[in-house]
C-alpha cells in the first residue's frame, strides 16, 4: 500500500483541517489508515485551507447585483431580490436556504432532499441549489423544483457567477455533510453574511460556532440526521430577520480565514520536519 508507505516514512503529515486530523485517527474516518495514523500522530496536523478574498468579496464584486459590508447591509437585500428574480421565484421576505455543491453521498445531499420534500410544505420559505454529480440526486432536487414551484429552483451544473449570487442572495447557506475534510462553502458564506447550517464535522466544525453559543456565526448539527436537519432549518426560520440572526451573520462576516495564516502554518511545519530529518 503506497499511501501507507508514505505515511509512515513522512517526516510531516498535514491533512485540511484540525478537526479533520483527529477524526482520521478513527475507524469512522480513518478507512483502513488509522492504525498507520495513530502511530504517527506526533507529526499529524490539520491546517485548515483559506479563502482569497480578493475573489470572494462582497465590496465592489461583478457578479453580485449590490455591494454591501458589516456595516450596510441594504445591499444583501438588492442581492436577495436579484437571486430570487434570477431564478423565477417570488420576491419575499421568506427565507431562502442555499445550496452550492457537489450532488454526492458524502455531502448529505440525500437527507437534505428528504428533509426539504417534508418542511417545504409547512413553512414558508425558498431554496435555491447549484450543483452537479451523483444523476439521481439531481434528479430529485428537480422533482423538488417540480412540487414546489414557487419555493425550489435548482440548477444542474456550475457557475461560478451564480455561486457568487447564491451566497450573497441567500439567508443561510446549507451543508450538511456526512464528512468535510475542510469544506470552503461555509467561509464563504460567513464572509457574505449567509449564515451556514453545518454537520458538526472536519472543517465545519473549525470554522463554524454554534448558535447555543454566545459568538456564535452558525447552526451546527452534532450529528447528521433527517431528524436535526428538520430541526436546524426550522430553527433558522423562526430566527429569521431577527436582531439574533443579524448579530450571528455580522460576526461571521468578521471571521478571517485567508492564506496568510495558513501559509505561515505550514512553513512552520516545513520548518519542524526538515529541523528533525
Amino acid at each position: 500500500n503506497f499511501l501507507k508507505a508514505g505515511l509512515h516514512y513522512a517526516d510531516a503529515i498535514t491533512t485540511v483541517s484540525p478537526q479533520y486530523a483527529k477524526e482520521i485517527l478513527t475507524p469512522e474516518f480513518g478507512e483502513g489508515m488509522e492504525g498507520v495514523l495513530q502511530s504517527r500522530q506526533d507529526v499529524l496536523i490539520g491546517i485548515l485551507n483559506g479563502v482569497d478574498y480578493a475573489e470572494w468579496n462582497t465590496v465592489d464584486n461583478p457578479y453580485l447585483a449590490a455591494s454591501y459590508d458589516a456595516d450596510d447591509l441594504s445591499g444583501k437585500k438588492i442581492c436577495k431580490q436579484f437571486l430570487q428574480l434570477e431564478f423565477g421565484l417570488p420576491v419575499s421576505d421568506a427565507p431562502v436556504f442555499g445550496m452550492v455543491s457537489r450532488l454526492a453521498e458524502q455531502k448529505g445531499i440525500d437527507v437534505l432532499i428528504e428533509v426539504l420534500g417534508d418542511i417545504l410544505c409547512e413553512k414558508e420559505m425558498q431554496f435555491v441549489g447549484l450543483g452537479s454529480g451523483d444523476d439521481q440526486l439531481a434528479e430529485q432536487l428537480q422533482s423538488l423544483q417540480t412540487r414546489f414551484p414557487k419555493q425550489v429552483r435548482f440548477e444542474n451544473g456550475y457557475s461560478n457567477a451564480l455561486a457568487h449570487q447564491i451566497e450573497a442572495g441567500a439567508d443561510y447557506f446549507v451543508m450538511p455533510s456526512r464528512f468535510e475534510p475542510c469544506g470552503l462553502n461555509q467561509m464563504y458564506s460567513l464572509r457574505y453574511g449567509t449564515i451556514p447550517i453545518v454537520n458538526g464535522v472536519g472543517g465545519l466544525a473549525d470554522t463554524v460556532r454554534d448558535v447555543c453559543n454566545q459568538d456564535a456565526t452558525g447552526l451546527v448539527m452534532n450529528s447528521l440526521s433527517t431528524r436535526t436537519l428538520t430541526g436546524a432549518i426550522i430553527n433558522a426560520c423562526e430566527i429569521h430577520d431577527s436582531d439574533q440572526a443579524c448579530g450571528i451573520l455580522r460576526r461571521g462576516m468578521s471571521m478571517e480565514f485567508d492564506w496568510a495564516n495558513s501559509s505561515n502554518q505550514y512553513l512552520k511545519c516545513y520548518s519542524f520536519a526538515q529541523s528533525n530529518v
